[in-house]
């Protein structure tokens, strides 16, 4: 199953170097699970919708020493050049080839800037997310409001959403957070799956650091072939609090005493890696 999560990570890749991924940002989030089955989810903060890096910063500023004039009269521009000819078939740019040089330069990353975009949008929009726009991102985010659990969707800008999440439901059957109107297609935050022998597993895969969630589950592979697509921006803690008995977890510090019985949290941040998990069994 391992190795059929790694393939399915790595064909979905290529998809994610053009699209755009909804994930989370700076949050708090808080999952009280219960002997009884009952549980509550809370999630405070930022949903992102995440980026190509090319995207969220600006094209390379124009250096003279970008462009490259021959005697044969040929002009090479780019951040490095590396030809195959020496010192004695090149010669000093004038200022007119350096000034079109510059010109064809900021165009072109002008006309990159817009395709991507454009690509994003309709990558964004075929998945059930908003485009990146802000007229459609204050509807997605009406829209949100309108469903269970979403006690305030604000969008505030640049792809930033500031939600107020919190849902009371029973472990009986698999709970995934976030669940969209209009999307099939997501990483979840928050994933609760109940086993045959009654305990609960709680993962929460898109609540990593570093290179996300493809790099946390799939390794080195998936890695690579994501290289230059969206990136976590995750910042937070994310806290699970029982009166079950936790079985596993994977956190740094382990579980602790709680009013309730034991709790045990996940700091996350650029640094950290790992997909949070932890095993409790309820009866």
């Amino acid at each position: 199953m391992h190795q059929f999560a790694k393939r399915i990570f790595v064909a979905a890749a290529p998809l994610l170097l053009t699209g755009c991924l909804w994930g989370p940002g700076k949050f708090a989030s808080d999952l009280t699970l219960k002997r009884d089955g009952s549980f509550v989810l809370d999630y405070r903060g930022e949903i992102v919708l995440h980026m190509p890096p090319d995207m969220d910063g600006k094209p390379q500023p124009w250096k003279d020493e970008m462009v490259r004039c021959y005697k044969d009269g040929r002009v090479e521009t780019g951040p490095s050049i590396t030809t195959g000819e020496t010192d004695e078939e090149s010669r000093p740019c004038t200022a007119a080839e350096i000034v079109k040089a510059k010109s064809d330069h900021e165009k072109a990353a002008a006309e990159r800037e817009v395709k991507k975009r454009k690509e994003s949008e309709e990558m964004a929009k075929a998945f059930g997310l908003p485009g990146l726009d802000d007229e459609s991102s204050r509807a997605f985010a009406a829209k949100l409001s309108k469903y269970a659990g979403w006690r305030s969707v604000q969008y505030r800008g640049n792809g930033v959403f500031d939600v107020d999440y919190h849902f009371e439901g029973r472990a009986t059957q698999d709970f995934l957070f976030p669940a969209l109107p209009d999307n099939d297609f997501l990483i979840p935050f928050i994933a609760i799956r109940r086993r045959a022998d009654g305990a609960v597993l709680v993962t929460a895969p898109s609540l990593t650091g570093g290179a996300g969630p493809i790099a946390a589950r799939a390794g080195s592979a998936a890695a690579s072939a994501a290289k230059g697509g969206p990136v976590s921006k995750a910042a937070g803690r994310f806290t699970v609090i029982t009166d079950g008995e936790i079985l596993t977890n994977n956190s740094e510090d382990g579980s602790s005493a709680h009013a309730l019985g034991r709790q045990v949290h996940w700091d996350v941040s650029a640094t950290s890696s790992k997909i949070p998990e932890t095993l409790i069994r309820l009866r």
